[in-house]
């Protein structure tokens, strides 16, 4: 599980270290190989997997139908995109220029742990992104039921 913050330098060859936190789980997962692609909603960040648990998505995105134009939209994107890439010996993993691209990163960016995964973001979007979330009034919205019989 994959959990917690980190801001990382990207350097100017698209390259950023992983914490050392994490190589260990990575490298035992799937020998160090990841898979990046775009998050599929209208957020600017990325989604990083580990080969293994990408492999599981990727299933899932192929089974959807063609014929639906939004399934197939989040086919083009998701898989599209998707890079494999690799930690190197310095424990670095480089990000294609179309992924810095969509993502808008510059050289500060945010790893955030989201359980089977990672988003990247660019820093100064990741902060504008928490202040908005802060924001937003609570409104009495329909909350998935998954989420409303969680007990913290």
């Amino acid at each position: 599980m994959f959990r917690g913050a980190s801001t990382l330098n990207m350097d100017a060859k698209g390259r950023i270290a992983i914490p050392a936190r994490y190589r260990e789980t990575i490298v035992s997962r799937s020998a160090g190989n990841l898979v990046l692609t775009v998050n599929n909603t209208r957020e600017r960040c990325l989604w990083l997997f580990t080969l293994d648990e990408w492999e599981k998505v990727e299933a899932k995105l192929v089974e959807l139908s063609s014929f639906n134009k939004r399934a197939q939209s989040l086919k083009r994107l998701l898989i599209g995109y998707a890079s494999d890439c690799e930690i190197d010996g310095a424990g670095r993993l480089r990000i294609a220029a179309p992924l810095i691209e969509f993502a808008g990163l510059t050289k500060q960016v945010v790893l955030i742990g989201q359980g089977n995964k990672f988003e990247l973001w660019d820093d100064a979007l990741w902060k504008a992104k928490c202040e908005e979330w802060m924001a937003e009034p609570e409104e009495e919205e329909e909350v998935p039921e998954q989420v409303a019989n969680l007990s913290l």
